[in-house]
C-alpha cells in the first residue's frame, strides 16, 4: 500500500502517520539497502532484530532528505 493511502486512513481517524515498524530476523536492527530503496524521508522506521521469536534489539531510524542513508533516532520509553 502506498504511503498516501496510509496517510488518508490516518487522517480519516484524526490521526497522523509517524512511521513504520518491521523486524529483521537474525539480522541487526539496522536499515538494509532494500529498506532504503522503499522508504520515504519524514517518517520514523523502527526496526526490531528478532531471534528465536525474541526481540533482541530495537532501534529507530529516519531517512535523510537526499535518501543517501539513515540517521538513528533516540527511542524513549
Amino acid at each position: 500500500m502506498q504511503v498516501k493511502k496510509f496517510e488518508e486512513r490516518a487522517e480519516e481517524k484524526d490521526m497522523r502517520l509517524l512511521g513504520f515498524y518491521h523486524s529483521h530476523p537474525d539480522h541487526p536492527a539496522e536499515p538494509s539497502e532494500y529498506d532504503r530503496e522503499h522508504a520515504w524521508p519524514g517518517y520514523s522506521y523502527v526496526i526490531a532484530s528478532v531471534s528465536s521469536e525474541n526481540v533482541e534489539e530495537m532501534r529507530s531510524w529516519s531517512l535523510r532528505d537526499d535518501r543517501s542513508g539513515y540517521e538513528e533516532e533516540p527511542m524513549v520509553g
